[in-house]
């Protein structure tokens, strides 16, 4: 059992290592100049933090944009608008509206599975245009299959501006007489506008946006124009997420590819069967454009602010040698007083590089040269007693010096001993010397370890004999103390 637990104490990573202090005050050294850089950088990284996630809830953050071409089986291709709307353009208040005075009507035939549909004729709507036309708005239906791995068209939409007939209209309605037909031919610039309206993704911040392509489409009496126009879309995948999350997916049209062709009216009436002076073709593509958005995560965030964030805290590296310098010089300025007391009196002035310029003590200036010499003399000498090395070899030697004047007995004796906690209990009694003493009450109490030994030699007690010196020795009495007392 002592054999795991010692292993699992040998497998501990969570050890805490004993700090020295330095002082009562402070177990690690730290400066004024520390604390202010610390405010700085770490101002500087929550406001630079903060500006980022601002940005990002912004959307100030370009995505990563890929594309491919993708084959689309068109699930979620959004037709649930106005893809397609077409109008005749006046250019003037007076000029005739083919659709309105029945010159020309507009039809529409699908195809499914190859063969066409019942043709039916479109009718005008309230939608009004710029130039004072209204709209005729189809609705858009197309499909695709997939044959031996191939996608298909099997459904198209064949949109047919044919010659009026009475055939086509409705009852009580007519078509236009000769002289007003005549009168539309005549006219200049006979042209329908087909518009196709696109959708797509805003790549800043995801939202949708809508533009629009016109095709224009001439009206003669003697051909028949047509546009074979493949309607291309674009498959979205959005990955807007913030750490997890499934992406978002929307498809919309937006492009077409166009193949203008001019035909007699000959040709066009026996391939569709009335005479047509314009056909507009719209048919789908399966290859389609994939486009992917991705837009910044939490991931990335972070990876933004920590290399800033890094790079201002390298500035921690010199403000850890201005510490440890600082550190150093403190400590042997505090080992130099303890051997010279008036050292902590001297006022030391020094230049930008660090230079001792000026030394006074208690308001004289010394010799700056003496006391250069001495200062780094002394400071070699404090180092090297500073190392650890050294710090051994100073105990093995006061070991040497007690063994000089001591026997081994005595001082394995001093494993046996130590202070009393006697002086806690409620009833306690002053130790009485026992017979075979031949010592005094009084001596054996000035030879009872207490409290006092604890910190007799510490700064501590310095401090306060700094505060409550000790009388002077009368003359007759000089001593090693009295000697070499320093006064304060």
């Amino acid at each position: 059992m002592s054999n795991f637990i010692s292993y699992l104490r040998s497998i501990d990573f969570f050890g805490a290592p004993l700090v020295q202090h330095i002082d009562r005050d402070q177990s690690i050294y730290k400066s004024i100049f520390g604390g202010i850089m610390t405010l700085l950088i770490c101002s500087a990284s929550l406001s630079y933090a903060i500006w980022v996630i601002y940005q990002w809830q912004t959307n100030q953050y370009s995505p990563k944009i890929s594309s491919s071409v993708y084959v689309s089986n068109f699930e979620l291709l959004d037709l649930n608008y106005d893809v397609i709307k077409f109008y005749y353009w006046r250019s003037d208040e007076g000029m005739i509206d083919p659709f309105e005075q029945k010159v020309l009507l507009p039809l529409i035939t699908y195809t499914e599975n190859y063969s066409f549909s019942d043709k039916i004729v479109l009718e005008i709507s309230n939608q009004t245009t710029p130039f004072g036309s209204r709209y005729i708005i189809p609705k858009m239906k197309l499909g695709q299959t997939n044959f031996n791995g191939i996608l298909m068209t099997t459904s198209e939409m064949y949109i047919q501006i044919v010659k009026c007939s009475p055939e086509l209209l409705k009852e009580g309605e007519q078509c236009a007489s000769e002289e007003i037909t005549n009168q539309f031919y005549s006219q200049q610039l006979n042209t329908i506008v087909a518009e196709l309206q696109y959708k797509q993704l805003d790549s800043k911040d995801g939202s949708i946006t809508s533009s629009v392509q016109e095709l224009l489409i001439q009206l003669e009496e003697s051909n028949c124009y047509t546009l074979n126009t493949y309607i291309q879309s674009n498959f979205y995948e959005i990955k807007n997420s913030f750490l997890f999350g499934s992406p978002e997916y929307f498809e919309f049209v937006n492009g077409a590819l166009i193949q203008p062709q001019t035909n007699s009216v000959q040709y066009c009436k026996q391939a569709y069967g009335d005479e047509t002076y314009a056909l507009l073709y719209i048919g789908i593509k399966g290859n389609q454009v994939k486009t992917i958005f991705e837009y910044p995560n939490g991931g990335d965030l972070l990876a933004n602010i920590g290399s800033i964030v890094s790079i201002l805290f390298m500035v921690r590296h010199v403000i850890v040698f201005l510490n440890s310098y600082h550190l150093n010089e403190k400590i042997v300025h505090d080992v130099i007083s303890f051997y010279y007391p008036q050292f902590s009196q001297l006022k030391i002035y020094k230049n930008w590089k660090r230079d001792i310029t000026k030394v006074y003590l208690q308001n004289q200036e010394l010799d700056l040269k003496k006391f250069i010499a001495f200062y780094q003399n002394i400071k070699q000498k404090i180092e090297q007693k500073l190392t650890f090395v050294n710090l051994l070899y100073e105990i093995s030697r006061v070991y040497i010096l007690i063994r000089a004047n001591k026997l081994k007995c005595e001082i394995k004796k001093s494993h046996l001993i130590g202070l009393r906690l006697e002086h806690l209990e409620l009833n306690n009694f002053p130790l009485e010397p026992s017979p075979r003493s031949c010592c005094s009450s009084r001596e054996i109490e000035e030879q009872t370890l207490n409290d006092e030994d604890i910190t007799i030699l510490s700064l501590y007690e310095r401090q306060i004999q700094a505060k409550n010196p000790f009388p002077d020795e009368e003359a007759d009495l000089i001593n090693f103390y009295d000697i070499n007392k320093i006064k304060q």
